[in-house]
């Protein structure tokens, strides 16, 4: 996000209100900075991450993004000057309601289940997550 930009909301979106109701039939706009990544259908989004870690030297400066909705955690592969590359996606069996990269470099998932819990994304010996 840069200071000054109109980023199109709610005259420009993808988004569909909680009722169903479409916000806008706009999904881009002259003068407006079109979305650098879109869910359709949307994840719901909640916390997002800034991979800066050594546990995962792969991902640093990838964006972690947790998904209510598709219970997930969605992984964005940025190149050095921020553009989108790809997504890798890393589904669980509950609603993720945050992810945070702890002091110790790993990845941590909060869920918003009844009986709530945090979880740990550690590398494996081969250098993948478990």
């Amino acid at each position: 996000i840069r200071p000054g930009i109109n980023y199109g909301w709610p005259l420009a979106t993808f988004s569909i209100d909680y009722s169903g109701e479409i916000i806008s039939e706009n999904r881009s706009l002259p003068g407006m900075e079109n979305a650098a990544v879109v869910w359709v259908p949307c994840i719901a989004p909640s916390g997002l991450a800034f991979y800066t870690g050594d546990a995962f030297p792969q991902w640093k400066g990838d964006l972690f993004a947790g998904g209510l909705v598709a219970k997930q955690v969605r992984r964005i592969d940025l190149d050095e000057t921020g553009k989108v590359l790809r997504q890798e996606t890393l589904s669980l069996p509950f609603r993720v309601r945050d992810v945070r990269q702890g002091p110790d470099g790993l990845l941590y998932v909060v869920n918003d289940e009844e009986r709530g819990g945090v979880f740990r994304i550690e590398p494996t010996g081969g250098g993948e997550s478990r």
